[in-house]
């Protein structure tokens, strides 16, 4: 949403341009002195190419900080340096280019200083003039959900509310005629809602409830999910057409409705996050996209030197790369090209961030190995937009690498690589993290007994309720069949062994229905205190001696590791 910037940022922002002012004026000396040059055709090639440079990154901030003539001109200026440049003979020396060229050019400097000397003369406005920048409201996830359930009193929905109690989500059950729909009241119910769920039936009126005067934007404020007795095409298509975001024939599927509203949950509640790495060596522009970017949830790392960018990338693993394609002495084509030579990289969205318009230009610097071109100067909501939707595609292409197709969450090699990223956080910060490995109890006799299809039903069932019960910190991941590891941060080991169990007893009251018959299944649990290992592997270990020492308990429960357990086997011959 579109929102006057925060003080903090309004304030560094403010500063920032209070410093390219004052860098205007340097660079003002430079240039008219340059100018001055020109017109006694005194020039130099490697004075020539500073001045570029100079140019160049003048083109690609001016704008940015409000002077955009300033850019412009600097622009021109660059382009036609560039040529003569391009078109220095090898052996000349001072006097090129020509007369005629040389006056050309000054003419054009003098135009550049000229407006230079007009903007640095004018004071910066206060603070409370500055521009708005798009700032992202604050992330809800980790709070418990809120879904509305639309009642006309006659259909039955009593269950799925209790099965949706269970998964943790708080319900809210209203009627059409209900108050909170009025007009007053209806901004509130959206603001603290996450989905609604109803009869098909009523789709058309539900949807005039809640809709008020937004009829365009509420699907996406308010997810609407309709229940029907059958999946015929004009019944989908007249959902569809009330604005629905999803239907489910009944008896519906409870995991894969759960899944869909989690769907829903993260594109309303949680901010589009993301790593995004700026190489940059114009500082206050690049400290300009950093606050920019960070003050919409996303976190930056500025690199101004280029030569520092290898080992950056390994310690910031970013999901996004912004990069000017001229760097001092160095390429950015070329910079491209060398993180393209590691394997891990190689699916790393690099979008060169320059004043350079020149379409072929363009292309030819992204065959050098990036994907995308942004032209300098560049507004801070297209800034964000454009990072945010990247970040978020990125993140999606690494979903598929990273996640499981079932279930969503982690897989295995990732969880474990989790596990020991925590066990550094928490040793770093002091704080004590847990390894928690669940194993769904009597997994063999629910395939053997009701196939399996519902075998996966319940995997995905416990996947759900992890992650609705979970913090957003928290990382969760299946690690093999009907086994899950999650990692808890800044929890101890009592407070996880509370919060398990609550997601045990949570899971036990399950049903999952198959025909005219139902079943119930348990979990047991195993906790370990990451810090008290020297290895994340050894967490994991610990926290799977603490399961089978639970299951030989017994099962349906959750144990915390001890130094008794290490010696005993794992062998799991006794069946379990």
């Amino acid at each position: 949403m579109n929102s006057p910037l925060q003080d903090p940022l309004a304030d560094r922002l403010h500063a920032l341009k209070q410093r390219f002012v004052e860098r205007l004026k340097v660079e003002l000396v430079s240039l008219e002195a340059y100018g001055q040059k020109l017109e006694q055709q005194d020039v130099e090639l490697e004075s020539m190419r500073n001045c570029v440079q100079r140019l160049h990154q003048l083109a690609g901030s001016a704008g940015t900080f409000g002077f955009p003539e300033v850019g412009e001109l600097a622009r021109e200026l660059e382009k036609r340096l560039k040529t003569e440049v391009e078109h220095w003979p090898d052996n000349a020396g001072a006097g090129h280019p020509g007369a005629e060229a040389c006056t050309g050019l000054a003419v054009q400097f003098r135009a550049l200083v000229a407006r230079m000397k007009t903007e640095s003369a004018e004071p910066v406005p206060d603070r409370d003039q500055a521009a708005t920048t798009v700032i992202d409201e604050a992330s809800l996830h980790g709070q418990q959900v809120r879904l509305l359930v639309v009642s006309d009193g006659l259909s039955e929905l009593d269950d799925l509310v209790k099965e949706l109690s269970r998964y943790g989500f708080n319900v809210l059950v209203l009627g059409l005629s209900d108050d909170r729909f009025s007009e007053t009241n209806r901004a509130a119910l959206l603001d603290n809602v996450a989905t609604a769920i109803c009869w098909h039936g009523m789709v058309e009126r539900v949807a005039r409830q809640v809709s008020g005067h937004h009829a365009d934007a509420w699907p996406y404020l308010m997810p609407l999910v309709c229940i029907g007795e059958t999946g015929q095409f004009e019944q989908r298509y007249r959902v569809a057409s009330a604005g629905a975001r999803a239907f489910f024939p009944e008896p519906v599927d409870v995991p894969e409705l759960v899944e869909r509203v989690e769907t829903f949950v993260e594109e309303k509640t949680s901010r589009v996050r993301g790593r995004v790495m700026i190489i940059d060596d114009d500082r206050e522009l690049a400290e300009h996209y950093s606050l920019v970017l960070a003050a919409a949830g996303i976190e930056p790392r500025v690199v101004n030197d280029p030569a520092q960018l290898l080992e950056a990338l390994h310690g910031f693993e970013p999901d996004l790369v912004l990069m000017d394609i001229e760097l001092g002495h160095y390429s950015g084509v070329t910079l491209a090209g060398m993180i393209r030579f590691h394997a891990r990289w190689l699916s790393l969205p690099i979008i060169y961030l320059s004043a350079e318009d020149d379409l072929e230009s363009q292309l030819q610097a992204l065959s050098g190995g990036a994907d995308e071109f942004l032209v300098k100067p560049i507004s801070d909501d297209y800034l964000i937009r454009s990072v945010q939707m990247r970040c978020q595609r990125a993140r999606q292409l690494s979903e598929l690498m990273n996640r499981d197709s079932l279930t969503r969450l982690l897989k295995h090699s990732i969880i474990k690589q989790e596990v020991e990223r925590e066990r550094l956080r928490s040793m770093r910060g002091d704080y004590p993290s847990c390894a928690v490995l669940l194993d769904i109890d009597h997994f063999k006799q629910v395939n053997d007994t009701w196939g399996h299809a519902q075998g996966d039903v319940v995997i995905r069932a416990l996947a759900n309720l992890l992650r609705n019960r979970l913090r957003e910190s928290d990382a969760i991941g299946r690690y093999g069949g009907e086994e899950f590891l999650v990692v808890l941060s800044n929890c101890d080991a009592p407070a996880a062994e509370h919060l398990v169990g609550r997601i045990l007893q949570n899971f036990s009251e399950l049903e999952f229905a198959v025909g005219e018959q139902a079943f119930q299944v348990t979990f047991s649990a195993g906790i370990a205190l990451i810090n008290q290992f020297a290895e994340g592997d050894q967490a994991i270990e610990a926290a799977d001696r603490a399961l089978y020492a639970r299951k030989r308990a017994g099962r349906n429960g959750v144990m915390i590791y001890d130094q008794s357990m290490a010696g005993r086997s794992l062998s799991p011959a006794d069946g379990f």
